[in-house]
């Protein structure tokens, strides 16, 4: 089965290394390790938008005993092809999230130029990799376009539970001999169209709004992984008909199509899994005023405890819904310069060397 996922969704992954301090006072860098895409906003604003978990950018959100807590730095590593590892680092960069406090997402605008200097890690002969060596610019092959992103939103509507998806990323068992990332698979739980909770009260930032759940195992370093679906059916197959024999017309042009095909589109972001829970059923005692006797009946309620590091092999994602909402929140309506769905990156001058 042609599930149309290739090389383009895989590398769309970028491996992100977040510093955070402490301020004003420890200094000490704190860590943490995860996932990005890069896309773009909507015209005409020509910047370029890193897409991630909140939880790996904003600190205090997640733990709010430590508020003061400040995100300095973000290293990016992209591969710009299949043979080409790009790194720069984002210095104290600007947050978007969503206004609703419990989604789980953040976007980082950058560029459109790179401000700061990028290094190469070349796994090909240069000329290979940069046919025309006097270009100023890199293109990165990867990224999801503004125009790709309003197209997922035309086919959501034939989203459907039981779907295949893969989603892309730098968990623990990342390629870490070439610093690729790898997929990981999964099938949709939920009903996509409706929004899953897994539980009935409020809202948290473990269990959030604008959610679906599939079975998959997504880990540590797999969070802010972009989340595609599977095409469904045959794609359209070009045809080049040859004509009558003696014929002195040109061969013509078809397209064959098959009814029922979609293409494999992107849906979300990995937001993180549930542990496995064990299920304890509680009993109370209730006293019936005027009984003879103490009757002891099963609770309604079922008290979940969660079992550390025992994965349930479900996660969670938030939809493309909810990236498009952050990213026409914060476009640049303003902007004149061209609108470039590439992303570029400026090649370091020799003096840099």
């Amino acid at each position: 089965m042609d599930t149309g996922f290739s090389a383009t969704q895989l590398y769309s992954a970028c491996r992100l290394t977040f510093t955070h301090y402490y301020e004003p006072a420890d200094h000490t860098p704190r860590l943490l390790y995860g996932t990005g895409f890069i896309t773009g906003f909507s015209t005409p604003d020509n910047r370029f938008a890193l897409v991630t978990n909140r939880h790996l950018t904003d600190i205090p959100w997640v733990e709010p005993n430590r508020d003061g807590t400040v995100l300095k730095s973000v290293k990016v590593e992209l591969w710009q092809s299949k043979n080409l590892r790009i790194e720069f680092d984002i210095q104290d960069p600007t947050t978007y999230f969503h206004v609703d406090p419990y989604i789980d997402i953040c976007v980082i605008p950058f560029g459109p130029a790179i401000d700061t200097n990028a290094k190469g890690y070349p796994f090909d002969k240069i000329e290979n990799l940069i046919p025309d060596l006097s270009a100023e610019f890199l293109e990165f092959k990867h990224g999801l376009s503004w125009e790709y992103l309003l197209e997922c939103e035309t086919l959501w509507g034939e989203l459907g539970p039981g779907e295949s998806v893969a989603f892309p990323g730098y968990p623990i068992w990342f390629d870490r001999l070439q610093n690729r990332p790898v997929f990981r698979s999964g099938v949709i739980a939920s009903d996509p169209q409706t929004d899953y909770r897994s539980n009935s009260g409020e809202p948290t930032i473990h269990d959030g709004n604008q959610q679906i759940l599939f079975d998959a195992f997504s880990t540590n370093g797999n969070s802010g992984s972009p989340v595609f679906v599977a095409q469904r059916g045959i794609p359209p197959v070009d045809l080049q008909l040859q004509l009558a024999p003696g014929s002195s017309a040109q061969p013509a042009n078809a397209r064959l199509e098959f009814s029922g095909y979609r293409r494999s589109f992107l849906i979300g972001i990995n937001a993180g899994h549930f542990n496995d829970v064990d299920y304890k059923q509680v009993e109370e005692e209730r006293t019936d005023e005027g009984a003879d006797e103490t009757e002891t009946v099963s609770a309604d309620a079922i008290g979940l405890r969660q079992s550390a590091n025992d994965h349930a092999g479900l996660s969670r994602m938030h939809k493309l819904s909810a990236i498009m909402e952050i990213l026409r929140a914060n476009a640049d309506t303003e902007a004149s310069a061209e609108v470039s769905s590439r992303i570029l990156i400026r090649k370091p001058a020799e003096d840099d060397a």
